[in-house]
């Protein structure tokens, strides 16, 4: 796929507006310096100075400072465009590159899993919370009924249906950290990985402890039990903090590749898509494309050759 006309566009339009701050630049350093040297000919006992002398000065001053703040104006100018062109481009090389690259795409792919992880696992603490809670009641009526009986599934049933939520939920993050990791290998991102859990009670566990003796019911509820609420004290946030560095680690690769892939092109248009113009005038081009909407509004959006500017 080619690039768009539009994106051709905008990278002509940065490429002068990066032309003409440099030509500012510089002769705003050379304003800099002039100031200096006319600051060295101040006289030094202006009252006893003569008047042309002083006069003299003054205007030199005058004019210097004059010329420097319009050259800050027209940077500002600059400035404001900026403002507008970089989105502009930056929401063109992002589009194109998810469609023509398969590594970008995995990368962006990648940081919608990870939104999805987070999502899910921003429910697990209040399940966990719940699994505590039932594995202590669990350990109450135990001890108040002196072991397993009869119908002590039923005095199993809310634990039960606590880890279901519990393995439900684990289960789907499983899955998400599945297709990242396939991700991963179009991606080329080996830092990019959701965070690993502990592996708490499950369905299994919970159907064998009626087939336990009422200590090892006690010691095994007190260990899950523990192992939850560790979790919920501690290893929860530092889940977040890994999921955290990992989102960042996902969107930096990607901002790294759009950058690396935008910098090759910001050089090919410098070389080819402008030609030597007057500053005010291109000042006043790239004010009406992107301060005028109606001007805006009316560019085309058709594909063509990306070498189309070239002179």
């Amino acid at each position: 796929m080619e690039l768009s006309e539009k994106t051709l566009q905008h990278l002509q339009d940065e490429a002068y507006a990066l032309l003409c701050r440099e030509a500012l630049q510089e002769h705003l350093t050379l304003i800099e310096r002039k100031k200096a040297e006319i600051e060295e000919t101040r006289p030094p006992f202006a009252l006893l100075a003569r008047k042309e002398t002083v006069s003299a000065f003054k205007q030199s001053m005058r004019t210097a400072i004059e010329d420097e703040a319009a050259l800050r104006q027209r940077i500002v100018q600059l400035d404001r465009i900026d403002d507008w062109v970089r989105p502009l481009l930056r929401n063109d090389l992002d589009r194109y590159l998810a469609a023509e690259s398969k590594s970008y795409l995995a990368l962006l792919q990648i940081a919608a899993r990870l939104d999805d992880w987070e999502k899910t696992f921003r429910g697990l603490p209040e399940l966990l919370t719940a699994l505590a809670r039932d594995l202590r009641e669990l350990r109450t009526v135990t001890l108040a009924t002196g072991g397993p009986r009869t119908d002590f599934t039923q005095d199993l049933a809310p634990l039960l249906e606590s880890v279901r939520q519990v393995e439900a939920s684990g289960h789907e993050l499983a899955l998400i950290a599945r297709a990242i990791g396939a991700l991963k290998i179009f991606a080329g991102a080996g830092e990019v990985s959701p965070p690993s859990l502990a592996t708490f009670p499950g369905v299994a566990w919970v159907t064998q402890l009626a087939l336990l003796p009422v200590a090892q019911i006690l010691a095994e509820s007190q260990q899950a039990e523990k192992l939850v609420r560790t979790f919920l004290a501690g290893d929860q946030t530092q889940a977040a903090a890994r999921l955290q560095a990992a989102r960042e680690a996902c969107t930096n690769s990607a901002e790294n590749a759009l950058e690396q892939y935008w910098s090759q092109l910001r050089a090919h248009a410098r070389q080819h898509y402008v030609e030597e113009r007057d500053v005010d005038e291109v000042l006043e081009m790239l004010r009406q494309r992107y301060v005028d909407a109606t001007l805006k509004g009316a560019r085309g959006s058709g594909t063509v050759d990306p070498f189309r500017f070239e002179r």
